[in-house]
Protein backbone atom coordinates (compact mmCIF):
# COMPACT_ATOMS: atom_id res chain seq x y z
CA UNK A 1 0.00 0.00 0.00
CA UNK A 2 1.50 3.66 -0.98
CA UNK A 3 1.73 6.26 1.43
CA UNK A 4 2.20 10.00 0.74
CA UNK A 5 5.68 11.16 2.54
CA UNK A 6 3.56 13.63 4.55
CA UNK A 7 1.46 10.62 6.34
CA UNK A 8 4.71 8.75 6.84
CA UNK A 9 6.61 11.87 8.44
CA UNK A 10 3.31 12.54 10.57
CA UNK A 11 3.62 8.38 12.12
CA UNK A 12 7.52 9.17 12.46
CA UNK A 13 6.70 12.15 14.17
CA UNK A 14 4.43 10.69 17.03
CA UNK A 15 6.83 7.21 17.68
CA UNK A 16 8.23 7.73 20.99
CA UNK A 17 11.24 5.91 20.47
CA UNK A 18 14.71 7.61 20.50
CA UNK A 19 16.48 5.72 17.93
CA UNK A 20 13.26 6.59 15.71
CA UNK A 21 13.38 10.44 16.08
CA UNK A 22 17.55 10.39 15.50
CA UNK A 23 17.18 9.07 12.30
CA UNK A 24 14.21 11.57 11.28
CA UNK A 25 17.13 14.14 12.32
CA UNK A 26 19.42 13.07 10.26
CA UNK A 27 17.64 12.54 7.75
CA UNK A 28 16.25 16.27 8.16
CA UNK A 29 20.41 17.82 8.52
CA UNK A 30 20.71 15.82 4.84
CA UNK A 31 17.82 17.28 3.32
CA UNK A 32 18.80 20.96 4.57
CA UNK A 33 22.17 20.67 3.80
CA UNK A 34 21.43 18.88 0.45
CA UNK A 35 18.81 22.14 -0.06
CA UNK A 36 21.15 24.67 0.52
CA UNK A 37 23.69 23.18 -1.40
CA UNK A 38 21.83 23.05 -4.16
CA UNK A 39 20.80 26.90 -3.83
CA UNK A 40 24.15 28.06 -3.27
CA UNK A 41 24.99 25.89 -6.70
CA UNK A 42 22.19 27.27 -9.05
CA UNK A 43 22.80 31.33 -7.49
CA UNK A 44 26.45 30.56 -8.82
CA UNK A 45 25.37 29.59 -12.09
CA UNK A 46 23.18 32.41 -12.62
CA UNK A 47 25.61 35.08 -11.28
CA UNK A 48 28.95 33.25 -13.47
CA UNK A 49 30.42 32.61 -10.41
CA UNK A 50 30.39 29.08 -10.75
CA UNK A 51 33.64 27.94 -12.49
CA UNK A 52 35.39 29.97 -9.93
CA UNK A 53 34.50 28.40 -6.86
CA UNK A 54 36.09 24.80 -5.33
CA UNK A 55 37.48 22.35 -7.86
CA UNK A 56 36.97 25.19 -10.46
CA UNK A 57 33.67 24.13 -11.31
CA UNK A 58 34.64 20.26 -12.12
CA UNK A 59 33.07 18.70 -9.13
CA UNK A 60 30.42 16.38 -9.61
CA UNK A 61 27.20 19.01 -8.16
CA UNK A 62 28.33 21.54 -10.74
CA UNK A 63 28.72 18.92 -13.15
CA UNK A 64 25.52 17.32 -12.64
CA UNK A 65 23.24 20.97 -12.66
CA UNK A 66 25.48 21.77 -16.12
CA UNK A 67 24.54 18.67 -18.08
CA UNK A 68 20.97 18.53 -16.79
CA UNK A 69 20.23 22.03 -17.89
CA UNK A 70 22.10 21.24 -21.35
CA UNK A 71 19.65 18.04 -22.12
CA UNK A 72 16.86 18.23 -23.87
CA UNK A 73 13.41 19.82 -21.66
CA UNK A 74 11.40 15.87 -21.88
CA UNK A 75 14.93 14.46 -20.43
CA UNK A 76 16.19 17.06 -17.65
CA UNK A 77 15.47 15.91 -14.16
CA UNK A 78 12.93 17.87 -11.79
CA UNK A 79 13.88 19.93 -8.69
CA UNK A 80 12.66 17.04 -6.47
CA UNK A 81 15.06 14.06 -8.90
CA UNK A 82 18.04 16.91 -8.34
CA UNK A 83 17.59 17.11 -4.87
CA UNK A 84 17.57 13.38 -4.29
CA UNK A 85 20.91 13.24 -6.49
CA UNK A 86 22.35 15.69 -4.08
CA UNK A 87 21.16 13.63 -1.35
CA UNK A 88 23.13 10.31 -2.71
CA UNK A 89 26.09 12.15 -3.20
CA UNK A 90 26.47 13.33 0.15
CA UNK A 91 24.99 10.09 1.86
CA UNK A 92 27.19 8.06 -0.18
CA UNK A 93 30.89 9.82 -0.11
CA UNK A 94 30.73 11.12 3.81
CA UNK A 95 31.40 8.17 5.26
CA UNK A 96 33.39 6.36 2.28
CA UNK A 97 35.56 9.21 2.35
CA UNK A 98 36.24 9.37 6.35
CA UNK A 99 36.49 5.40 5.95
CA UNK A 100 39.46 5.38 3.40
CA UNK A 101 40.98 8.29 5.09
CA UNK A 102 41.16 6.77 8.75
CA UNK A 103 42.06 3.54 6.97
CA UNK A 104 45.17 4.72 4.98
CA UNK A 105 46.15 7.04 7.66
CA UNK A 106 46.11 4.21 10.05
CA UNK A 107 48.53 2.28 7.60
CA UNK A 108 50.96 5.09 6.86
CA UNK A 109 51.33 4.91 10.56
CA UNK A 110 52.53 1.27 10.51
CA UNK A 111 54.67 1.59 7.69
CA UNK A 112 56.67 4.26 8.58
CA UNK A 113 58.91 3.54 6.13
CA UNK A 114 55.95 4.02 3.42
CA UNK A 115 55.32 7.08 4.78
CA UNK A 116 58.48 8.67 4.50
CA UNK A 117 58.53 8.02 0.58
CA UNK A 118 55.05 9.17 0.60
CA UNK A 119 55.89 12.21 1.76
CA UNK A 120 59.55 13.27 0.21
CA UNK A 121 57.13 12.52 -3.03
CA UNK A 122 54.54 14.98 -1.92
CA UNK A 123 57.20 17.33 -0.73
CA UNK A 124 59.35 16.81 -4.04
CA UNK A 125 56.04 18.38 -5.95
CA UNK A 126 55.37 20.86 -3.60
CA UNK A 127 58.70 22.42 -4.50
CA UNK A 128 58.32 21.87 -8.10
CA UNK A 129 54.82 23.34 -8.88
CA UNK A 130 53.93 24.90 -5.04
CA UNK A 131 51.29 23.96 -2.87
CA UNK A 132 48.77 24.36 -4.67
CA UNK A 133 48.61 21.31 -7.08
CA UNK A 134 46.18 20.42 -9.77
CA UNK A 135 44.39 17.48 -11.20
CA UNK A 136 46.87 16.35 -13.44
CA UNK A 137 50.14 17.21 -11.10
CA UNK A 138 48.25 14.73 -8.22
CA UNK A 139 47.59 11.99 -10.99
CA UNK A 140 51.64 12.35 -12.15
CA UNK A 141 52.95 11.24 -8.13
CA UNK A 142 53.13 7.49 -8.89
CA UNK A 143 53.31 6.67 -5.16
CA UNK A 144 50.65 8.61 -4.20
CA UNK A 145 48.85 7.03 -6.38
CA UNK A 146 50.09 3.25 -4.98
CA UNK A 147 49.52 4.34 -1.91
CA UNK A 148 45.81 5.37 -2.11
CA UNK A 149 45.28 2.27 -4.34
CA UNK A 150 46.67 -0.49 -1.94
CA UNK A 151 44.58 1.32 1.07
CA UNK A 152 41.88 0.58 -1.14
CA UNK A 153 42.38 -2.40 -1.93
CA UNK A 154 43.29 -3.74 1.88
CA UNK A 155 40.83 -1.96 3.34
CA UNK A 156 37.64 -1.41 0.76
CA UNK A 157 35.31 1.29 2.28
CA UNK A 158 32.41 -0.65 1.94
CA UNK A 159 33.59 -4.24 2.17
CA UNK A 160 30.39 -5.88 1.31
CA UNK A 161 27.25 -5.05 -1.04
CA UNK A 162 24.03 -6.32 -2.26
CA UNK A 163 22.95 -7.09 -5.60
CA UNK A 164 18.79 -7.99 -5.80
CA UNK A 165 18.68 -10.00 -9.19
CA UNK A 166 16.29 -8.47 -11.72
CA UNK A 167 15.85 -11.60 -13.94
CA UNK A 168 16.94 -15.13 -13.85
CA UNK A 169 20.62 -15.04 -14.93
CA UNK A 170 23.53 -17.24 -15.18
CA UNK A 171 26.66 -15.91 -13.38
CA UNK A 172 30.00 -17.29 -14.49
CA UNK A 173 32.88 -17.65 -12.05
CA UNK A 174 36.67 -17.03 -12.97
CA UNK A 175 37.65 -19.55 -10.32
CA UNK A 176 35.22 -22.39 -10.44
CA UNK A 177 33.61 -23.92 -7.75
CA UNK A 178 35.79 -27.79 -6.44
CA UNK A 179 34.95 -30.31 -4.17
CA UNK A 180 37.08 -30.84 -1.14
CA UNK A 181 39.31 -33.40 -3.36
CA UNK A 182 40.07 -30.77 -6.01
CA UNK A 183 37.15 -31.69 -8.72
CA UNK A 184 35.39 -29.30 -10.68
CA UNK A 185 32.02 -29.24 -9.76
CA UNK A 186 30.64 -26.27 -11.38
CA UNK A 187 31.83 -23.08 -13.13
CA UNK A 188 28.77 -21.23 -12.74
CA UNK A 189 25.66 -20.35 -10.53
CA UNK A 190 21.90 -20.20 -11.73
CA UNK A 191 20.33 -17.16 -9.96
CA UNK A 192 16.60 -16.70 -9.67
CA UNK A 193 14.87 -13.24 -9.99
CA UNK A 194 14.74 -11.63 -6.85
CA UNK A 195 17.75 -13.47 -5.81
CA UNK A 196 19.89 -11.43 -3.04
CA UNK A 197 23.43 -11.67 -4.46
CA UNK A 198 26.15 -10.56 -1.68
CA UNK A 199 29.43 -9.68 -3.39
CA UNK A 200 32.52 -9.17 -0.89
CA UNK A 201 35.06 -6.64 -2.30
CA UNK A 202 37.37 -7.50 0.69
CA UNK A 203 37.08 -11.29 -0.58
CA UNK A 204 37.97 -10.44 -3.73
CA UNK A 205 40.74 -7.68 -3.12
CA UNK A 206 42.98 -10.28 -0.39
CA UNK A 207 42.38 -13.73 -2.96
CA UNK A 208 45.72 -14.91 -3.13
CA UNK A 209 44.96 -17.00 -6.39
CA UNK A 210 44.47 -13.35 -7.89
CA UNK A 211 47.08 -11.21 -5.62
CA UNK A 212 49.44 -13.63 -4.78
CA UNK A 213 50.71 -15.29 -1.43
CA UNK A 214 51.15 -11.36 0.11
CA UNK A 215 47.67 -10.75 -0.86
CA UNK A 216 47.29 -9.71 2.89
CA UNK A 217 49.88 -7.35 2.50
CA UNK A 218 50.10 -3.69 2.24
CA UNK A 219 52.64 -2.92 0.12
CA UNK A 220 52.11 -0.08 -2.20
CA UNK A 221 54.90 -1.29 -4.88
CA UNK A 222 53.32 -3.49 -6.53
CA UNK A 223 50.99 -1.22 -8.05
CA UNK A 224 54.33 0.45 -9.36
CA UNK A 225 54.95 -2.19 -12.10
CA UNK A 226 52.36 -4.28 -14.22
CA UNK A 227 50.31 -6.12 -12.28
CA UNK A 228 49.75 -10.06 -12.21
CA UNK A 229 49.04 -11.25 -15.50
CA UNK A 230 45.95 -12.70 -12.94
CA UNK A 231 44.43 -9.43 -11.80
CA UNK A 232 44.71 -8.35 -15.29
CA UNK A 233 42.47 -11.51 -16.50
CA UNK A 234 39.70 -10.89 -13.96
CA UNK A 235 38.89 -7.54 -14.77
CA UNK A 236 38.55 -6.04 -11.43
CA UNK A 237 36.56 -3.13 -11.18
CA UNK A 238 38.99 -0.06 -10.37
CA UNK A 239 40.34 0.03 -6.34
CA UNK A 240 40.69 3.51 -6.67
CA UNK A 241 38.88 6.50 -5.32
CA UNK A 242 39.73 10.28 -4.71
CA UNK A 243 40.48 10.73 -0.75
CA UNK A 244 40.18 14.03 0.35
CA UNK A 245 43.75 15.72 0.96
CA UNK A 246 46.01 13.13 1.92
CA UNK A 247 49.12 14.55 0.87
CA UNK A 248 48.76 18.02 2.72
CA UNK A 249 48.50 15.68 5.76
CA UNK A 250 51.36 13.60 5.02
CA UNK A 251 53.35 16.27 4.05
CA UNK A 252 53.02 18.14 6.98
CA UNK A 253 52.69 15.69 9.45
CA UNK A 254 54.21 12.18 10.84
CA UNK A 255 51.35 9.67 12.21
CA UNK A 256 52.23 7.08 14.64
CA UNK A 257 50.36 3.97 16.39
CA UNK A 258 49.16 4.92 20.28
CA UNK A 259 48.95 2.29 22.65
CA UNK A 260 45.41 2.04 21.44
CA UNK A 261 43.87 -1.64 20.42
CA UNK A 262 41.88 -0.69 17.35
CA UNK A 263 39.14 -2.81 16.15
CA UNK A 264 37.82 -2.51 12.42
CA UNK A 265 33.93 -3.13 12.46
CA UNK A 266 31.84 -3.03 9.35
CA UNK A 267 28.13 -1.44 9.18
CA UNK A 268 28.17 -0.38 6.03
CA UNK A 269 30.98 0.91 5.74
CA UNK A 270 34.11 -0.13 8.54
CA UNK A 271 34.98 2.22 11.16
CA UNK A 272 37.51 2.27 14.14
CA UNK A 273 36.57 1.37 17.65
CA UNK A 274 38.78 0.97 20.20
CA UNK A 275 39.27 -2.70 21.32
CA UNK A 276 39.40 -2.62 25.73
CA UNK A 277 41.29 -5.00 27.43
CA UNK A 278 38.08 -6.86 28.34
CA UNK A 279 37.65 -7.46 24.77
CA UNK A 280 34.38 -4.86 24.97
CA UNK A 281 34.85 -2.01 21.87
CA UNK A 282 34.09 1.92 22.29
CA UNK A 283 30.31 2.59 21.70
CA UNK A 284 31.55 5.67 18.78
CA UNK A 285 34.16 5.02 16.35
CA UNK A 286 37.24 6.55 16.92
CA UNK A 287 41.36 6.22 16.24
CA UNK A 288 43.90 7.48 18.67
CA UNK A 289 47.09 8.44 16.90
CA UNK A 290 50.36 10.02 17.65
CA UNK A 291 50.70 13.15 15.05
CA UNK A 292 53.83 15.25 15.35
CA UNK A 293 54.19 18.29 13.42
CA UNK A 294 56.96 18.59 10.85
CA UNK A 295 59.43 21.49 10.03
CA UNK A 296 59.49 22.04 5.80
CA UNK A 297 63.14 20.74 6.59
CA UNK A 298 62.09 17.41 8.43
Amino acid sequence: MFCPASFRRAVVEHIAHPPAQKLKDVADTMHNTATEIMKNKKEALENGTLDSGIAAGKDMMTGLLKRNLASAPQDRMTEEELLCQVNGLLFAAHDTTSSALSCTINLLAEHQEVQAKLRDEIRGAYRSHGKDLDYDQLNSLPYLDAVCRESLRIYAPAPLVVRIAAKDWTLPLYYPIKSKDGKLMSSTINVSKGTAVYISFRAANRDERTWGSDAGEFRPDRWLKPLLESVSDARMPSVYSSIDDPFNLISNFNFDLSEEQIKWKAAGVIKPHIQYPDSTTSKEPMMPMKVTLLSDME
